[in-house]
């Protein structure tokens, strides 16, 4: 991925908090707190407490979240919600979580309890290390803080998964910035011709350059339009996949 480029300021933040902190007594500003699966992405179909922050730095016309709202609970009726299920899966999300002032201590209680942790990010931000697999998926709706579909050179070194919506506005020759590090083609064919590596090698090599999840996932409310889009694309593109929000599809938070 050395060769994506922002060609503009990259915003400073703490990016490898220190999540070994002393807790403080002030309560945890929450979005929404609940069990339920995860709908889409890597990890679609598996247990996951779901810990929502409020507040965003950008304003997506299509967004499902209300987050400018929240409740105040304590660390302690935080860690108790935990251990309600067995699951050791938590997914925080937002708003923007890595803008949220709460992030290091509900990290820091998580991992307390066990957990392993995704994010679903807007890339904007710097990305705390203590994440295990985030999920980094740019907007246009920047509010003009940043250029269309920026990415913090941070988040784009950590991400896990890069998940764009399509939605109407959508123009695929955004997705051509990532084209160096999706076709692996070239690069596993050289080294099974000039070294001549064994399949299983070539195979462990074509695995780990693919890492990396590259996904699209149509806007929810105009699936029908955007469907035949991102099909299309995938059909030229085979190294991006289709993202579907199952959890809307079957009726679950």
């Amino acid at each position: 991925m050395s060769n994506f480029n922002n060609s503009f300021p990259q915003p400073q933040a703490n990016s490898d908090q220190d999540i070994s902190i002393t807790p403080l007594t002030s309560p945890l500003q929450i979005n929404d707190l609940f069990w339920t699966l995860q709908g889409e992405g890597r990890w679609s179909g598996r247990r996951a407490l779901f810990v929502r922050l409020p507040f965003c730095n950008y304003d997506c016309p299509w967004c499902d979240t209300e987050y400018n709202s929240f409740k105040k609970i304590s660390e302690d009726e935080f860690l108790q919600f935990t251990k309600q299920e067995p699951a050791r899966f938590a997914v925080i999300t937002g708003g923007e979580p890595m803008a949220h002032k709460d992030l290091a201590r509900i990290i820091m209680l998580l991992k307390k309890e066990g957990f392993e942790i995704a994010c679903e990010t807007n890339g904007s931000l710097p990305i705390p290390a203590a994440i295990d697999f985030p999920t980094v998926s740019p907007k246009r709706y920047t509010q003009k803080k940043y250029p269309e579909f920026f990415i913090h050179e941070d988040a784009l070194a950590k991400a896990k998964e890069l998940k764009y919506v399509v939605d109407d506005q959508f123009d695929f020759k955004i997705l051509d910035r990532h084209k160096s590090s999706t076709n692996i083609n070239a690069s596993v064919g050289r080294l099974e011709t000039d070294n001549k590596l064994s399949s299983e090698v070539v195979a462990s090599e074509r695995f780990a350059a693919t890492a990396i999840r590259y996904s699209l996932t149509p806007e929810y409310s105009t699936m029908k339009q955007q469907l035949p889009r991102v099909l299309a694309y995938i059909k030229d593109n085979p190294q991006w996949q289709l993202n579907l929000q199952t959890h809307k599809w079957i009726d679950i938070p």
